[in-house]
């Protein structure tokens, strides 16, 4: 895929905005969030925090147990979990869920960390554009990818 440089963004600045419909590689209105050190997923879970919110995924567990804010207002929708996931096990459409799904009241997506903002896209399956931020985590290093949205910068 491509991908370009915006910029400096801090914790909490509006990043994107999810699309409120289906989607490239989405089959409905979600934030796709992915926690990569190195180009290795993490779990996600690892650095959220605990919140309020709804499991719709089928019965993947949420066990948010890190003091990052959410990159979406809660209540928080757990759309489908990290890893071995019900919908991975179910469909077999892939074999590891690198990230999670989400949703909830807003359509605003936040950086959950100050760095440097990218905006890129990359083909998916069936040749769509597939749309996603991602940011430099300026003080540990991480990346954190926010899939299935619009950009706002």
């Amino acid at each position: 895929g491509t991908e370009s440089e915006v910029g400096s963004v801090g914790q909490g600045d509006v990043i994107a905005t999810i699309i409120q419909y289906q989607s490239c590689n989405s089959t409905g209105t979600h934030l796709h969030f992915t926690v990569s050190r190195n180009g290795a997923a993490e779990n996600p879970f690892t650095y959220l925090k605990s919140v309020s919110y709804t499991n719709k995924s089928g019965g993947d567990s949420f066990t948010p147990s890190g003091s990052w804010e959410w990159p979406i207002d809660p209540p928080i929708q757990l759309n489908q979990g990290y890893g071995d996931t019900w919908y991975v096990r179910t469909f077999h459409a892939y074999s590891f869920h690198n990230g999670i799904d989400i949703s909830g009241p807003s359509s605003n997506v936040k950086a959950v960390k100050p760095g440097t903002l990218f905006q890129g896209s990359y083909v998916g399956n069936g040749g769509c554009l597939l749309k996603y931020v991602r940011v430099h985590q300026s003080d540990d290093g991480l990346d954190t990818f926010y899939l299935h949205i619009n950009y706002t910068h």
